[in-house]
């Protein structure tokens, strides 16, 4: 049978296999598959995914390695706040393949001090790519279009929040997060980063090689400790490890 996702106008998510499934549930329980199909209905703001589909792209699905919700089949109380939401993220690059990392601001509500690659929620209609960039902008003030050089979705991964459940305890956020590479065709060193200081309070440039170091706990240099390893490391800080799962997946 086919499984599909949709995006609702209120960009929240619903799984359908049949009827509808809120979070609560492991994505890779329900498709018991990581290579899977997908189809974005922009207009119609439904994203589909199936096992397998004839014409459509496929993609890797990854989460993490102790999803709180695997084998589990959590019921919500409100199923008005518990729909599966949908983000996009960018895993932004200069023509050297410095990628731009963020921390985000330690008065967050959910990863607080995690450092990420850019990005955020998706609303109803709208189309992936351009949504994607709008979020790099607003979070860095990097107007990305103009400088583009190749942009291409690379990964899925479901992320859920808290990352450990007590039981019965239902989670607070369920994500299917969409990572691209968004790559300009110039240095770093020409681009001007202005944070939006409410969101993120801090960012780095960092070399492919130093963010496989880094990911791995293999770097040495000490302005980059606080930083390596998964959310939450030793300082209370690291990256989260969706994004140390998609970066690694494309580029180890």
């Amino acid at each position: 049978m086919r499984q599909l996702l949709k995006l609702q106008k209120s960009y929240g998510v619903d799984i359908l296999r049949g009827k509808t499934l809120y979070a609560g549930k492991c994505m890779l329980d329900l498709f018991d598959n990581n290579l899977i199909s997908y189809q974005y209905r922009q207009h119609e703001a439904q994203l589909n995914l199936s096992l397998q589909e004839q014409g459509w792209s496929q993609i890797h699905l990854l989460h993490s390695n102790c999803c709180p919700c695997q084998n589990k089949d959590l019921k919500p109380l409100d199923q008005n706040y518990s729909k599966i939401k949908l983000a996009t993220v960018a895993m932004l690059c200069d023509r050297d393949y410095n990628f731009l990392l963020t921390r985000r601001h330690s008065q967050m509500k959910t990863f607080p001090k995690s450092w990420v690659f850019p990005g955020g929620m998706v609303e109803g209609q709208q189309n992936l790519e351009s949504e994607c960039l709008r979020e790099v902008q607003e979070e860095t003030g990097l107007d990305v279009l103009p400088i583009l050089d190749k942009m291409e979705l690379k990964v899925m991964y479901e992320s859920i929040y808290p990352t450990k459940l007590e039981d019965n305890q239902y989670p607070i956020k369920q994500t299917l997060c969409m990572f691209y590479e968004v790559k300009i065709n110039q240095s770093y060193q020409n681009v001007t980063v202005k944070m939006q200081e409410y969101e993120v309070d801090d960012y780095k440039w960092v070399s492919k090689k130093q963010m496989l170091q880094i990911m791995n706990e293999q770097t040495k240099d000490h302005s980059f400790l606080e930083i390596a390893g998964i959310y939450p490391n030793s300082y209370g800080s690291g990256i989260g490890e969706g994004h140390v799962k998609a970066f690694l997946h494309c580029y180890a």
